[in-house]
């Protein structure tokens, strides 16, 4: 769930206004702003499944993405934030956290409840079928960015762009689509 992060981001930043619109989709990717340099530093594991969805399994993801980590992730980033307001923090907080409940819906077991933990969670929607994944988030990201418009029309104080910017959720997502994946 790529372009739903993002749309997670908008949902959000319409329940709370004050909350500053990039810290919110930061926030909504931190995790995977973190995995990739663990990735890279080989503090975490990945390995290509060609033909296979997602078309890659996460094999050690523990310091970006289990539940505890999420957990101090959001703490961490939301201290940023403190002048702002208790509202602001716990709101861009939420932002963070939600990443993991998000991949928990659609990654098959592979979050951790702590670095090493043996118990690990999801649900699996990516492995449902080969293009199942892509319409549930598809549905994620209608509702999302719904509620973004339409809270952005009525209280008038953020979003001018919002269809704009809705559009570019959906085209990330479009671009994220099984039928555009390279051919293996």
């Amino acid at each position: 769930m790529y372009a739903g992060h993002f749309a997670a981001g908008l949902a959000i930043k319409a329940r709370v206004p004050q909350a500053p619109t990039a810290a919110l989709l930061v926030g909504v990717t931190l995790l995977d702003l973190l995995f990739a340099p663990f990735v890279l530093l080989g503090i975490e594991r990945i390995h290509e499944t060609p033909g296979q969805p997602p078309g890659f399994s996460l094999d050690y993801i523990d310091w970006s993405h289990s539940l505890l980590m999420s957990l101090v992730w959001a703490a961490v980033f939301s201290a940023f934030f403190l002048k702002r307001g208790h509202v602001v923090v716990l709101t861009i907080a939420f932002a963070v956290f939600s990443h993991f409940l998000l991949d928990l819906l659609m990654h098959p077991g592979d979050l951790a409840l702590w670095p090493g933990s043996a118990t690990h969670l999801g649900f699996g929607i990516w492995l449902w079928q080969p293009s199942g994944w892509w319409w549930f988030e598809l549905g994620f990201i209608a509702l999302c960015s719904a509620y973004y418009l339409v809270r952005a029309r009525r209280l008038q104080s953020f979003g001018g762009r919002g269809l704009w910017v809705c559009a570019v959720v959906v085209a990330l997502h479009v671009v994220n689509s099984p039928w555009l994946s390279p051919a293996d």
